[in-house]
């Protein structure tokens, strides 16, 4: 019997079923069954009793509302399985609907916004390959910049038993601001030709000056409010003045450079102790070859000989060949090299830190305010000893008065701003407390460490260090390459 069962069809194991429990006196029942995240319902239906006829959609319905589905009937399915007479059969009635998340606003860029500045390439030696540096990038007048693509709302679902589904809400950007753009609709244009660079949620075109080949005398002064591009060399006694940044393709001579920005010279400089660079930003270089360069902020370059360095925040010479040769390199935040002098013994100052000057100038200030507060105490006891015995009251004692009157408002002046020399001192200090000296190469013989006033002379070859200023002491420990916060 049992192998006989076995081999029964679905048909005639369906007819089977029936028999039995029509037999027994059982009556099979119709099931709902709901998925688990209630997305999908499905329907069981029983052969209807002995003498009834099909079902109607509307009694399937009526089985689906009693177990509580509600939303996403599949209305066609419904009407197929009472129509055809679909028994015995779990089908799929009822599906919910997915939430259809919407778009954020966005920005579609007609230029490329991350190659307006980008770094200089790193070779593998670790040097720095400068020419690779880009500040600029060209926009034409009526170019199209940006085009704003607003947000698209989402779309809500909801499951068989009729549960909301929310969206998320989308975000709108705000308007790109700028100079010298135009918005027509949510395309934004250029309304004159120059260099584009992207800030902080604004557009701006600067005009900038651009001189395709070599600069010498018979060019003349160079002066720019913008940026200025020079694709030759720069020969000597030269003066270049640039509002914003500077880029030099070739080599610099012994010329003076000013920038309100960075200065990048991509072949580096010889200024046969004649060259002057100053900038408010950075200074890269190739190489700096015996020339006076002072930066607001970090000075990098692939090697720096007999020259005379100075930046407002750090040193970095890059390579296992990034040498400090000779001169005096100042990093108020730090210097860090591969080598520190040579076998030559060539004198090598490398200063770290806050200069002395700067603490002794601190030290007189506050010496200076004490005094001058004195001084302003006494005119106070003088005037108010004329105002208690009303000497004010005859023409000598009130022309005294407004004499003492007008030393003290002079006495308030030279307070302020002595105290305003005093805050840019200590603004100073501040930035340089903690600041070292990294040498992963040799650190050779006769180099001069300065670390905030306290110096020391290396005596001897000193390999993998890092000098820092301990209690009024220069202490040498393995050396430590600089983190990325500290870079």
């Amino acid at each position: 019997m049992d192998e006989e069962i076995l081999t029964l069809t679905r048909e005639q194991l369906g007819e089977l079923k029936k028999r039995f429990l029509h037999g027994s006196g059982v009556q099979e029942q119709s099931k709902v069954r709901i998925s688990r995240d209630q997305m999908e319902a499905w329907l069981y239906l029983a052969e209807p009793s002995e003498g009834r006829g099909k079902y109607t959609p509307d009694e399937l319905l009526d089985m689906l509302r009693v177990d509580g589905v509600t939303a996403g009937y599949l209305m066609p399915r419904l009407v197929a399985m009472a129509k055809k007479g679909v028994y015995q059969r779990e089908i799929l009635v009822a599906r919910g609907k997915d939430v259809t998340d919407g778009n954020d606003g966005y920005y579609e860029y007609f230029f490329t916004p991350d190659d307006i500045k980008t770094g200089p390439t790193i070779r593998e030696d670790g040097s720095v390959d400068y020419s690779s540096m880009s500040m600029l990038q060209s926009v034409k007048e009526g170019d199209a910049l940006a085009e704003y693509h607003p947000a698209v709302a989402g779309e809500d679902g909801y499951t068989v038993v009729g549960r909301v589904l929310k969206s998320r809400l989308v975000k709108e950007l705000q308007p790109l601001r700028g100079m010298s753009i135009e918005r027509r609709d949510n395309t934004y244009y250029a309304k004159t030709a120059g260099k584009i660079e992207l800030k902080n949620g604004s557009i701006d075109i600067r005009t900038v000056h651009e001189i395709p080949g070599d600069v010498d005398l018979s060019t003349g002064k160079v002066e720019f409010f913008g940026d200025i591009t020079i694709g030759g060399s720069v020969s000597a006694g030269v003066m270049i003045r640039a509002g914003r940044n500077l880029i030099i393709e070739g080599t610099v001579e012994s010329a003076e450079l000013y920038a309100g920005g960075d200065i990048v010279l991509k072949r580096g400089v010889q200024g046969n102790l004649k060259g002057k660079i100053r900038a408010r930003g950075n200074v890269y270089a190739n190489f700096i070859e015996q020339c006076d360069v002072t930066a607001e902020s970090n000075i990098e370059a692939n090697y720096i000989l007999n020259a005379n360095v100075k930046a407002g925040s750090k040193i970095l010479v890059n390579g296992k060949k990034g040498s400090i040769i000779g001169g005096r390199t100042f990093g108020l935040q730090g210097v860090t090299a591969y080598n520190l002098g040579n076998p030559a013994e060539i004198r090598t100052v490398i200063h770290a830190g806050y200069e002395q000057e700067v603490y002794d100038r601190y030290s007189a200030l506050v010496e200076k305010e004490k005094e001058m507060r004195e001084r302003l105490g006494d005119i106070v006891e003088k005037m108010e000893m004329i105002i208690k015995q009303k000497q004010f009251k005859t023409e000598a004692g009130n022309r005294n008065l407004l004499v003492l009157n007008g030393k003290k408002d002079e006495y308030f002046k030279q307070i302020d701003q002595i105290k305003k020399e005093t805050e840019a001192c200590t603004a100073v200090m501040d930035k340089g407390r903690g600041a070292k000296i990294n040498a992963e190469g040799v650190t050779y013989k006769g180099v001069i460490l300065s670390i905030t006033g306290f110096s020391k002379q290396a005596t001897g070859e000193i390999k993998y260090v890092t000098f820092r200023c301990t209690r009024g002491e220069i202490v040498s420990e393995p050396f430590q390459r600089p983190s990325d916060e500290e870079e």
